[in-house]
């Protein structure tokens, strides 16, 4: 009889595997999300886009929350059940990693908010073609409703609220996200292709895709491919989970300190008016200098097999 290691040890059935889980997954959790929304909120259909209820507002945010479970969190780990004996190395969290690599990554996404600043606006700029003035205006509106929900979700009533928003917002996303994209996607492409620089590149497009806001879509991506060059250098999925969570949880924080900041609401560290060239240059070279100093500081490679 054919083992489980044998039977999806092609990067072909690996990727059916994770892509089945996920969508088996989701409808779970998203199955049980409603069922509590509607238990705990009352909530009905009719209600979906009433962003200024309360009950409608709670009710999508633990919506969100198990949904995200359900798509990001829970399918790396039976992935890693199925495919391997032991879930942690098999994720790359065995590893947590020096001190000097975490400062590194703090750094460099901190020094790295003017140079993605100007690549928000670059991207933000994207226009298409007349012939899909259509697509271009459903992608508009895409983007208009996604800013609604956000500003709407980045509501606080206290400081409970806080901590409830950076679970939803930061902490889920910057872990799930993490698993699937680079944990498990990022390492199958890297054994069907045997070159890590393509893999990476293929799963931030696959990262930065699956968010649906296009005119967030590079600097998305570039994140991505960030984040994959963090687990080649080090092995470790510990930094970019610290990366991410840094690019996602600082507006939250920054929001709840500076309410005005409400008014951008992409979800990233990245909100300077990116229009100054000079701090653009300055930039540029910090976050040049810490992505060498990093890479020199590293020299372990993760494996390519699961």
């Amino acid at each position: 009889m054919t083992s489980n290691s044998s039977v999806f040890n092609q990067p072909s059935m690996q990727l059916f595997l994770i892509v089945a889980l996920c969508l088996v997954s989701a409808l779970i959790f998203s199955l049980m999300g409603g069922l509590a929304v509607i238990l705990f909120y009352g909530f009905d259909i009719s209600s979906f886009y009433d962003y200024s209820n309360p009950n409608t507002i709670e009710g999508l945010k633990l919506f969100q929350l198990l949904s995200s479970i359900g798509l990001f969190i829970v399918p790396p780990i039976v992935y890693a059940l199925i495919t391997s004996k032991s879930i942690l190395p098999a994720l790359n969290l065995n590893q947590v990693s020096k001190p000097i690599n975490w400062v590194l990554v703090l750094f460099i996404m901190v020094v790295a908010s003017p140079i993605m600043a100007w690549v928000v606006e670059v991207n933000a700029q994207m226009s298409l073609p007349s012939f899909m003035s259509s697509i271009e205006d459903w992608m508009k509106q895409s983007e208009a409703s996604a800013e609604v929900l956000t500003k709407a979700f980045i509501s606080f009533n206290g400081l409970a609220s806080l901590f409830y928003i950076l679970l939803i917002v930061a902490v889920v996303p910057a872990i799930g996200e993490e698993l699937l994209f680079r944990g498990v996607i990022q390492k199958i492409f890297t054994n069907w292709t045997n070159n890590h620089h393509i893999a990476i590149w293929v799963t931030a497009i696959l990262f930065s895709a699956l968010h649906m806001q296009f005119y967030g879509f590079l600097p998305r991506m570039l994140l991505g491919v960030f984040f994959g060059y963090l687990l080649v250098w080090t092995g470790s999925l510990w930094l970019p989970i610290l990366g991410h969570f840094i690019n996602n949880g600082s507006v939250v924080v920054l929001s709840y300190f500076y309410p005005e900041l409400m008014e951008n609401t992409e979800l990233n560290v990245f909100n300077e008016d990116g229009k100054t060239w000079l701090p653009t240059i300055i930039s540029f070279i910090l976050v040049a200098v810490g992505i060498f100093l990093f890479k020199k500081l590293n020299t372990q490679k993760i494996e390519t097999g699961n």
